[in-house]
């Protein structure tokens, strides 16, 4: 298979390294499947049972509330319908900062992301869902076949010959079954419970992603956000809960099914997109991966005008600016010094929320499908270091005469502070510089 020179809709090269390293994605993922068929033929082991046990003793459901098919719809295919519409037709639309079409200077519909932003989103987005799936469903089915509890309804899988009793002292087995050998099979495969590991595993991701495009966790406290998230999971619990109604599983199988559901989509989740907690990064999709280079920390989340940084994989910013047109260019300059945020804003521009990146890329810096255009959020000159102006803008500016005064150097006529008497030393003159 050739490996392809470049991303689509895009000029910029990539290294084939870079390529490979997500073809190893979709090869875990494929191995993934393949595993869980082979487990699937695989005989698990067969506790010991008592025929007087009360909790194996439900009746066996020939029809199921949810049948698996039906499962995969709702915790697979919806949630790669909703990742494919939205990446590809609704983000962006409600954009405030829509690029001008050059012809006829109107705003673009589609918003500020372009063809090879949707598609990396697309990409990451679907990789992510998969890699979701493909854990919980190879995990659970691993754990079925190692611990082979008894089902709620084994004993009428099972079909006891006439007469058959518990050993004494001890248990009966599976030796003395009459039914159905893959009924039987199956009746040992309790814990912990498929439907729900798989339900919640694709459910939580879908519901992480979608918190993460509607800014969920940002400071604005928008009660129908919360709301569209929960929908998911509120799903994901119905699914499971079908399974005790229909004594396919214990209620403690179930329990942990579902628990390990959550942790595969959440990990799934973050290998690909930024946590819920930055709402400044919009639940855009990591850029390209970086090699060689040291994990962000927490630092670079503050730094102001660190260029070297993995938000910048798919974007050439000398080529392809995309400054809102009622916006001075000044406003968008970025400082080359590495100046810290003060933490008492939360929001910075997201172009400040990125790793190192080390070029892997020919032709030098890139940027993701993260939007860069949140001017609304970044520090602007001419506010005070560390305020979050609110819409009216009226932040307190700069006192200079606050500022601290160096004992040893020399105050030149540029500083712009006035130097109070009392301050004034040997050889300084006692006036107001002006400002």
């Amino acid at each position: 298979m050739e490996i392809p020179a470049k991303l689509p809709f895009s000029k910029r090269r990539l290294r084939p390294r870079v390529v490979i390293s997500y073809i190893f994605d979709y090869v875990i993922i494929i191995a993934c499947v393949a595993g869980f068929a082979i487990l699937n033929t695989i005989e698990p082991f067969h506790q010991h049972f008592s025929l007087t046990n009360i909790s194996i003793q439900y009746p066996y459901a020939v029809h199921e509330r949810i049948p698996m098919p039906y499962a995969l719809c709702i915790s697979g295919a919806f949630p790669l319908v909703l990742i494919i519409l939205y990446t590809l037709f609704i983000d962006g639309l409600f954009s405030h900062h829509k690029p001008h079409d050059a012809a006829s200077g109107k705003r673009k519909l589609r918003g500020p992301h372009r063809w090879k932003d949707r598609l990396w989103e697309l990409n990451c987005g679907i990789l992510g869902l998969l890699l979701a799936q493909g854990l919980a469903f190879v995990i659970t089915q691993a754990l079925k076949n190692a611990c082979g509890k008894p089902r709620p309804d084994l004993i009428d899988r099972c079909q006891p010959r006439a007469g058959s009793k518990d050993l004494f002292p001890g248990l009966s087995n599976s030796t003395i079954c009459t039914g159905d050998p893959a009924l039987l099979t199956d009746g040992f495969r309790s814990w912990p419970s498929g439907h729900s590991s798989s339900s919640f595993a694709g459910l939580v991701y879908i519901s992480l992603w979608l918190g993460g495009k509607l800014h969920v966790m940002d400071n604005r406290g928008e009660a129908w956000k919360s709301l569209v998230i929960m929908a998911p999971l509120l799903a994901a619990t119905l699914v499971a809960v079908s399974r005790i109604m229909d004594a396919r599983h214990h209620p403690f199988d179930v329990i942990t099914g579902s628990m390990l559901g959550i942790v595969c989509g959440f990990v799934a989740y973050r290998q690909y997109f930024p946590p819920l907690t930055e709402p400044w990064r919009k639940g855009r999709a990591y850029p390209i991966r970086t090699w060689g280079t040291e994990p962000s920390g927490p630092e670079t989340v503050r730094l102001k005008g660190f260029r070297q940084d993995s938000s910048t994989a798919l974007r050439n910013p000398e080529e392809e600016r995309m400054d809102p047109p009622d916006i001075p260019r000044s406003e968008h300059a970025r400082p080359d010094t590495s100046t810290y945020i003060h933490a008492s804003n939360p929001y910075p521009s997201n172009v400040y929320n990125r790793r190192p990146h080390d070029l892997d890329l020919d032709g030098g810096a890139w940027s993701s499908s993260e939007d860069d255009l949140s001017s609304g959020y970044e520090m602007r000159h001419g506010h005070t270091m560390g305020q979050n102006p609110g819409p009216d803008h009226n932040a307190h500016q700069y006192d200079p005469s606050n500022a601290y005064v160096s004992q040893t150097q020399p105050l030149t006529a540029n500083a712009g502070i006035h130097v109070p008497d009392a301050m004034a030393g040997p050889g300084r003159p006692l006036t107001n510089i002006p400002m």
